[in-house]
């Protein structure tokens, strides 16, 4: 684990917040000058505590109003088999996130589409056309109560 202290921490917290804050409002906030503030951030960068930038969008207002969570359970856990899975759903524009289970060669999928129609259609022209999948079961996402991007980051209350 990577020792911070609360400066960092307040930079960290106010990034995950939004990710175009400026580096003075970064200072501001965490009660330093720009330039160290800078130098934080470039040391956070180069040591991949930072890894990347990115802009949230409205999935429905760019069309993709369906979520589903689909867990896909794998017949074979050669590497070989394993592999082919995992490189067919990196291709898969759809599928945005993929995190594997220990034991049991089980993989957690969320995937966006347009709409039911949309997500039978990526599940089964891109998922289901890997042979090795034993059983595939979907929860389709409704209503969204809570969505927090990152990780949690203590910022003592003095800092604040």
């Amino acid at each position: 684990m990577v020792k911070f202290d609360d400066v960092d921490a307040s930079i960290l917290a106010d990034l995950q917040k939004s990710g175009r804050m400026t580096n003075v409002q970064l200072a501001k906030n965490a009660g330093i000058s720009a330039p160290p503030c800078l130098r934080r951030l470039k040391t956070m960068e180069r040591n991949e505590i930072i890894i990347g930038y990115h802009a949230k969008l409205n999935g429905p207002a760019l069309g993709y109003g369906f979520n589903a969570i689909c867990i896909v359970s794998l017949a074979s856990q050669n590497s070989w088999d394993v592999n082919a899975f995992i490189s067919n759903i990196n291709a898969a524009k759809n599928v945005r996130y993929c995190f594997a289970t220990p034991g049991n060669s089980e993989f957690v999928l969320i995937i966006v589409a347009k709409d039911l129609e949309d997500y039978e259609d990526i599940v089964q022209n891109t998922i289901q056309k890997d042979k090795n999948i034993l059983s595939l079961k979907t929860y389709i996402l409704m209503k969204k109560h809570k969505e927090e991007f990152g990780i949690p980051i203590e910022v003592s209350r003095k800092q604040r």
